[in-house]
């Protein structure tokens, strides 16, 4: 599926990719990043990036390195989403990685998430891997809680600040290692009488392809995804969503198809593809693959 986000997010521009890289606008601000999934020829050539941009991050090690400015602007600016119901004001800032708070495609889980709360108001979610809380914020204007798990306090606390920007109060925050903290509800769940106030109506996931937990846990996507799943079927409720996103390319999609259908037999599969971003000029890069189910 090829999609225009700017469409869908008009404070969000993918202008131009390819060659490794992106040019995108984020509010005011135009940036240059890495990206694998840019494998053709850019419309525009370097130099034009360059006198666009305000600034391009310069990989020196696998999402680590530095920004080179190319205009002075405040390196902490905002951006809003505003649809209907759903308000998001989050803060952007310039890290040591490429990253800068925001994946703005996750906007079509955002979409979903109002979608589904239309005919089941008041869901309980638990967002894993929930980096800078907007798909958490997104979910709090519809539900009566959001459990929001990252393991990176800078992160957690970057929530913190976007939450309150967006007028969210409702969203409980724990900074811990997101295989463990399913493991202790699977815990806590089973203790008689049975607890659902730690069962999910939702469950929200963004799992990066390897990571390192609070207390240095090791994550390896291709290696753990299934025993999470496994984990997380156990914390569901019996009417349930599940909302995932998965940006690895070394995943192959039949055994990604497999564990879904193993550990969740009942939920219908309302989507599972992958997301291509059009840019202004029409080439594109990869979203990820989004995943949307439904019991």
């Amino acid at each position: 599926m090829k999609i225009d986000l700017n469409n869908y997010f008009p404070n969000y521009q993918l202008i131009d990719c390819g060659n490794g890289k992106k040019l995108e606008k984020f509010n005011n601000i135009v940036l240059i990043r890495p990206e694998i999934t840019a494998t053709g020829n850019s419309q525009l050539s370097i130099k034009e990036w360059k006198n666009i941009a305000n600034a391009e991050f310069i990989e020196t090690s696998k999402n680590q390195g530095y920004w080179d400015i190319l205009k002075n602007f405040k390196q902490t600016w905002f951006i809003n989403y505003q649809n209907e119901q759903i308000n998001i004001n989050a803060e952007l800032r310039l890290t040591n990685s490429k990253h800068i708070g925001i994946f703005p495609e996750q906007v079509l889980n955002w979409l979903f998430i109002k979608n589904i709360s239309e005919n089941y108001p008041d869901m309980n979610f638990l967002n894993l891997f929930g980096y800078t809380g907007l798909t958490s914020i997104a979910a709090a204007r519809f539900s009566k809680s959001v459990t929001h798990i990252d393991s990176i306090k800078k992160v957690v606390d970057w929530t913190k600040i976007n939450a309150k920007n967006s007028g969210i109060d409702n969203i409980r925050l724990i900074c811990e290692d997101a295989p463990k903290f399913v493991e202790r509800e699977i815990k806590r769940t089973a203790k008689p009488p049975t607890n659902l106030n730690n069962k999910y109506d939702a469950v929200i996931l963004d799992p990066p392809p390897i990571g390192v937990g609070a207390n240095n846990e090791k994550w390896i996507l291709n290696k753990m995804l299934d025993k999470l799943l496994q984990n997380i079927a156990l914390i569901l409720k019996e009417k349930s969503f599940v909302i995932m996103n998965l940006y690895s390319h070394s995943l192959n999609k039949n055994y990604v198809n497999e564990i879904i259908h193993k550990n969740f037999p009942k939920h219908k599969v309302k989507l599972n593809e992958e997301v291509f971003g059009l840019s202004k000029y029409g080439n594109t890069i990869s979203h990820s693959t989004f995943i949307h189910l439904e019991n």
